[in-house]
């Protein structure tokens, strides 16, 4: 009797097989929805690497459309790297004539767009929306003889083109903490950030190119000390930015911030006066408590 009970007991712990093969099917279900889950939750966005050298500038020749991360890396000296979008229909002198009018033009020669880029190269990437067509990747940093990066070799062409199957992820923008509107000549939005890493959505709803510097006034430092100092980096650390970016564009900046006092401001030329935009009035003093 208790041989019988022991062999009862073994039958009801171990299923037979047609149960176990089922349990077998149902876990592999599972196990693939979770998969396709986590692939979708880990998707990665398209990325363009721009490598900067002095006097030259490797990426790639073509990208897929989309929101689009775009990193720089710096192997000689610093850099400020911005995508100009052209007309599909540019030609290569057309393209050579535009970066030759970038080096002395006030502001983004016709018939490009400026999108925005990396403004404190190594140190940050951005997000940028690239639609199918022609792009220009240039260095507009000056060098000590007072011509751009550009017109020394550091440029060159982008093609985006379409995407039979672009992942939805390419196509919707992050979620942001804070938009800050760029208009002739102020950054409009909120005096307080919260702290922490987040998204910054830049739109600017001005008529002129415009740009975000941000950075962090060092302790002790207050604002009227930076607005007076001859060197405001002595008392302030550049911890993001956001390089030029065209009237009605939109872009992405990803930063961490702690807690402190930063100041916002362009230090792109008027067209008018060429006269830094900042001291046009185009700085904002931002609290992260």
């Amino acid at each position: 009797m208790t041989e019988l009970r022991a062999e009862a007991r073994v039958r009801i712990l171990r299923p037979s097989e047609p149960a176990r093969s089922f349990g077998v099917a149902i876990m592999a279900m599972m196990w693939a929805l979770t998969s396709c889950g986590d692939r979708a939750r880990t998707h990665t966005r398209p990325e363009v690497l721009v490598t900067m050298r002095s006097g030259s500038i490797t990426a790639p020749d073509s990208v897929r459309p989309g929101w689009t991360t775009v990193r720089v890396k710096e192997v000689i000296d610093t850099h400020i790297v911005v995508l100009f979008r052209l007309p599909a229909t540019v030609t290569a002198a057309e393209e050579t004539a535009f970066v030759a009018a970038l080096d002395t033009a006030p502001a983004t020669p016709h018939p490009g767009v400026a999108i925005g880029g990396n403004e404190i190269g190594a140190r940050g990437d951005v997000l940028l929306n690239l639609t199918p067509g022609v792009y220009v990747i240039a260095c507009v940093r000056r060098g000590g003889d007072g011509h751009r990066h550009a017109r020394a070799g550091e440029s060159r062409l982008l093609r985006v083109r379409p995407y039979a199957t672009a992942n939805a992820g390419d196509t919707v923008p992050p979620q942001t903490a804070h938009d800050v509107r760029m208009v002739d000549f102020a950054y409009v939005g909120p005096d307080a950030w919260t702290a922490g890493t987040q998204w910054l959505r830049i739109v600017n709803t001005g008529t002129q190119d415009h740009q975000l510097r941000l950075a962090r006034l060092r302790d002790g430092a207050s604002p009227q000390a930076w607005l007076a100092a001859e060197n405001p980096d002595t008392l302030s650390t550049t911890v993001a930015g956001m390089a030029r970016v065209g009237p009605g564009e939109v872009a992405y900046l990803p930063v961490v911030l702690t807690r402190g006092t930063y100041i916002a401001y362009c230090l792109v030329g008027d067209v008018a006066t060429h006269r830094p935009h900042v001291e046009l009035g185009m700085l904002r003093i931002i609290e992260v408590p």
